[in-house]
Parts: structure tokens; sequence; C-alpha cells
């Protein structure tokens, strides 16, 4: 067996995990994906994946953690838990274990952390090899890019940090309090305050499921299932998007042709079109529910987090928002500002000034949220309003704008020759541990890799002496 054949890769985000065995040809998305979270038990076991699902079905008490939060492991034995089900699900067996192993883990990646990682690989996993990688920067690698601004949008967070020179700068990175969840209920907000929606509804509420409940409950299900879409208000300048091109309706090339009819009636046919598509009609629990353009709101949180300010809801409210709210209201980190302040906050710590225009021009999005067409077109729309109109010094000093200033950020695509992940941004780290495995496994000098026996020699300390730039 190869060694590309006998590759492990494992790559966290904040709520997921992407695993998979070998390095195919063409590379592959991922064999597992499992929920970054396990249940302990009363007795101190742990259970992941289908069989945690099952437990909490039957109701059995457990207690519930993410074991990587806030970019920092929480719970080692946790994180030991998780690993040991994903080899399961691989059916990659410690006691026979010749697979060589990159893992991906989110950063910062504290000397300890590394350290620790490899001591469980190689004590516990017993792998002949492993590679330990920043998330962030195999997410540059899958975009083909050495400088880059990397946004990662999940679940519960957005986190962005800037990569120069293939190295991940740690100073940089900003963490807000914003994502998937939180537009989730926000939705639910929007969807109680329909009439059309409520009066669907209306057949479903019962003493102990109330409205609020019920739109809290459809909003998962529209996410979940897709039926939600971001609209964008513009042409977005930088955005690498191929369908908006491929749509576009040669006008110039019609009249010339002296098909200026068909301009005017496929006009006509599009806005009908539009028009039809604001609402659509979704079975929920047995009754058929109008969802109208409120579906299309579902972002607005990342642009303007106090709109959560304003969500009245009958139901408890997920602890990632109380996290967002506290945040607003009282401070500390990590902090709840937009995404694209977060961008922001995150190039500023850029120095000097002309680091940050590469890092504009390849700017990488990735995360669960990125998964919703339009959203990153919405968000460089809002970045390049900023760039435009930012006072830099050089400008307010000369009253002119700083040539060194970008006037517009560009959003990096997955490129068209790995096809097994278009239109899958929230692969990228997966797709870059693929390119990086490939790399650094096949390098028979082995220096960017630690193998069991140098772990032998060495110790636990090898694994941060031997980094993944």
């Amino acid at each position: 067996m190869t060694r590309e054949a006998s590759t492990l890769l494992i790559v966290h985000d904040a709520q997921r995990v992407f695993a998979g065995v070998g390095i195919q040809d063409p590379f592959a998305v991922p064999d597992v994906v499992v929920p970054a979270r396990v249940g302990r038990r009363a007795d101190h076991t742990y259970l992941a994946g289908a069989a945690l699902t099952e437990a909490e079905t039957r109701g059995e008490e457990l207690t519930i953690r993410f074991p990587i939060e806030n970019g920092r492991v929480e719970d080692w034995d946790a994180l030991k838990a998780l690993w040991n089900h994903v080899l399961e699900e691989l059916k990659v067996h410690p006691a026979h274990n010749t697979f060589f192993t990159m893992i991906g883990l989110p950063m910062p990646l504290p000397r300890e952390a590394a350290e620790r990682t490899a001591q469980i690989f190689f004590e516990q996993f017993n792998t002949p090899a492993l590679s330990i990688s920043e998330v962030p920067l195999l997410t540059a690698y899958a975009a083909g890019v050495l400088n880059a601004l990397v946004v990662d949008i999940g679940a519960e967070e957005t986190s962005v940090v800037a990569i120069s020179d293939c190295a991940v700068l740690p100073t940089t990175a900003v963490l807000s309090k914003l994502g998937s969840v939180h537009c989730t209920w926000w939705l639910a907000h929007l969807l109680a305050q329909d009439t059309a929606v409520t009066r669907a509804l209306e057949p479903l509420v019962t003493p102990d499921l109330n409205m609020s409940a019920l739109a809290y409950a459809l909003a998962q299900v529209l996410v979940a299932e897709g039926n939600v879409r971001i609209d964008v208000s513009s042409n977005v300048p930088g955005i690498n998007e191929p369908d908006a091109d491929d749509a576009t309706f040669d006008v110039a090339a019609a009249l010339v042709e002296g098909r200026e009819h068909d301009v005017v009636s496929q006009r006509k046919r599009a806005a009908e079109q539009e028009k039809a598509d604001d609402t659509i009609h979704v079975t929920f629990r047995g009754v058929q529910v109008p969802i109208g353009r409120v579906r299309t709101r579902f972002h607005e949180p990342l642009l303007h987090p106090q709109l959560l300010e304003r969500v009245r809801l009958d139901v408890p409210t997920p602890p990632a928002v109380q996290q967002a709210l506290h945040a607003r209201q009282i401070g500390g980190e990590p902090i709840c500002v937009s995404v694209p302040d977060t961008i922001i906050m995150a190039a500023r710590q850029v120095q000097p000034l002309e680091r940050r225009v590469p890092l504009w021009e390849n700017v990488v999005m990735t995360g669960s949220m990125t998964q919703f067409k339009g959203l990153v077109p919405e968000l460089l729309q809002a970045l390049t309003a900023f760039m435009i109109n930012e006072q830099t010094e050089t400008a307010q000093v000369v009253g002119e704008p700083n040539p060194q200033q970008p006037r517009s950020a560009r959003a990096l695509r997955v490129p068209e020759y790995f096809s097994a992940f278009k239109d899958r941004l929230d692969l990228l780290p997966y797709l870059g541990a693929n390119i990086y495995a490939k790399l650094v496994f096949n390098d028979m000098s082995g220096r960017n890799y630690i193998s069991k026996m140098q772990y032998n020699d060495g110790g636990p300390s090898v694994a941060f002496a031997i980094g993944s730039g």
C-alpha cells in the first residue's frame, strides 16, 4: 500500500470533524463528517456520533461538551474520545494502525496542544507518523495562495486570521460570537412576526407548544433543508463566481442581431420569476406554511449583530446567542461584532500597510455558513464599502486616498480542477489537508512530519519542533 493510500486525514472546525482514509486522485470529499461534540455519562464514559444522538433521544442523562471551544482544547479526555470515535467510523484499529496521520487543529496551536496531540496519536492510537497543521493554513493551501485573510463562519462563531508567506500570524486572529445559530434565532423572530406564517402554524399551537417554539423549530428546519437564500443587492467587484457570468445576457449582441425583443422578454420573465420565487410553501408537521421574503433576511445578524437585541421569543435563548448578547452588553472577549468588522479588525493588525494589499486580494471564506449561496458577495460588498470610505492617516494628511489602500476585496473560490469540492467552501480545510499531506508524506526526508522513531527518541516535544509551515 502506498503512502497516499495509507494516509489518515482528520480536520476540525468549530462544530464538526471531517475525516477520511487515503489521498485519492482526484481528491475526494471526507468519508465521514462527525459533530465535534461528545456526551459524558455519570460513570465518566463518553459517547459521540450516532450513539450520542440515540442516547439523547432516549433521554439519558449526559453532560454535553465541545472539546474545542474558542479555538482552545478545553477537555482532552473528551477530545480523545471524539478521535477514537472517528477512528472507529473509519475502521482504523489502533492495534494495527499503519496510517500516516495528518491532523488539522484550530488556531492558535500552542506548544502544549501540539505535544498532547502527538502523545495521544503515538501512544494511544499507535500511528507510525504524524503531521499537525493549523486549519487556517490548510484553508489557504486549498485556495492555492501563500498570503490570505482566512474567514471561517461557523455555527456559533466567526474567526479571521491573516496568512503571510505561508505562516499563520497569530497576533491577527479575531474571534466574534456570530454564526448560523444566531441567524437561525433571528429568522425565528421574523417568522413569528409574519402573519401568513403564524396563521398557518396556529393549528399546531397547544398549551405546551407556543407560537415562539413553533417558529424556532420551523426556522431550524428551513436552515437545515437549505430553504433560505441571500439576495445580493448589486454587483460586487472582486467576486469570482462563474454562475453569475454564465447567466449574463449579452444585450449588445442581441441589439446587433436584431433580437432586442428577446432582451425585453427575458427581463420580464426574470422579474416574474423573481417575484414567484419570493414565496415558497413548505410542509412542517403536516401543515403547509408559506415562507415569503423573510427567508432572504436570514443572514442579517452577520452584518448587523445589534438585531439580536430585538428578538423576543418565548423559548429559552440558545447559549451561543446568550454569549453574543452578553458580549455586546458587557464587552470583553470573545467579542460580538459584524463579520465585515471582524475581517477589518484582523487586517488592521497586519503591519506595515503594504503587507495588507495581497491579503485583500486573497480573502478565503470557509465554514458552514458559506454553503448559503450569495453570502460571500454580500460580505464583499460590505467590505468594499468600508475600504472605499476608510480615512487612512495618509488620506487625512494629504487630502487624497492612500495609493496603497486597496479599493476592493477579492474572494477566492475552489479551483475548478477540484471538481469534488465545487461549491463547497466549507470543505476547503479538508481539501488543504489532502494537498499538504500529499506533499509532506511523499517527502522521503521526513522534514515536515514526526515518525514513531523520532517520537520515541525525543518524546512529545518533537511535535512542536516540526511545524506545518
